[in-house]
């Protein structure tokens, strides 16, 4: 395992991690840290292992309530190699990691709603998980291009361009976050090569072309969630343009209400100037 994995409070005193020395005393609790371990009240000092940690790199923010000695690694790896990617490291903006259950049964993610990290201890060793959020630090850093994707969507011409290319849209739509993914881990691949790190961090280290990448998300499922993604924003996309429909014809309706109206008073106003002028001519005849 490399030095810098070794001396967990070194890299605490270098996070400036307040409360390392503090003892936990909570009864079962469960938060997005191991969420479903349970500490007893016995008012025992917690190992190295459960205290809490917190570090920053720039606006990237590393928080654990109890599984500190490993989030400790996690945030000295990416410490150490975070020289060889600090553009994308300021592009990320801030953003916390953190540890938890992923939705997608996938060591790690970039929730852009929450803008958070997630990493899940249960599916890789502390090296694997490093390099894992080397990576979602990335995607976060290319929330714009995905951003942009969905826009395309909503607006249907992702649609045109699918079938430009004779395909199905929804997996026209899902192969190009698989694209974005894809870059990112060129990018994370030269990043581990610049810092001279191998083994299980180096997530990508023999990675091939985009096509055989994107034939074996296929196969592993890892598409499915963009291609559900996808429909999800066109019904969101229609859904919006029926509710502006309803607001144009509610606002033509009550333009018209309102002309009607004008028009009512106006002949209203006309008929009694009329009577008025009517009725002075015979009081000046008489």
């Amino acid at each position: 395992m490399p030095q810098h994995f070794a001396d967990v409070l070194s890299l605490q005193r270098l996070a400036g991690n307040s409360r390392t020395s503090q003892s936990v005393q909570r009864a079962r609790r469960r938060d997005s840290d191991d969420s479903d371990l349970a500490y007893g009240s016995d008012h025992r000092t917690p190992s190295p292992v459960e205290q809490p940690f917190s570090g920053s790199i720039g606006g990237v923010r590393f928080t654990s309530e109890r599984s500190g000695q490993l989030m400790g690694q996690i945030f000295g790896f990416v410490a150490d190699v975070s020289s060889y990617f600090s553009t994308e490291l300021s592009r990320a903006g801030s953003i916390t990691v953190q540890l938890g259950r992923t939705q997608g049964g996938t060591p790690g993610e970039w929730r852009a709603g929450s803008r958070t990290i997630v990493l899940n201890s249960r599916l890789a060793d502390p090296v694997h998980l490093g390099g894992t959020a080397v990576f979602e630090i990335l995607n976060a850093a290319a929330d714009a291009r995905r951003v942009a994707l969905d826009a395309a969507t909503r607006s249907g011409r992702i649609d045109d361009d699918a079938e430009a290319a004779g395909w199905d849209p929804a997996q026209f739509y899902a192969m190009e976050v698989e694209r974005i993914e894809y870059d990112n881990g060129m990018t994370h691949r030269e990043i581990m090569n610049a810092a001279g790190v191998t083994g299980g961090a180096n997530l990508f280290a023999n990675e091939g072309n985009f096509n055989a990448f994107y034939q074996r998300q296929v196969e592993s499922g890892h598409t499915h969630s963009y291609e559900f993604r996808y429909a999800l924003l066109r019904e969101e996309a229609r859904a919006a343009a029926a509710r502006r429909r309803e607001q144009e014809q509610a606002q033509e309706s009550g333009s018209s209400r309102s002309r009607r109206g004008g028009e009512s008073s106006s002949h209203g106003s006309h008929s009694s100037h009329g009577r008025h002028r009517e009725s002075g001519s015979r009081r000046h005849r008489r």
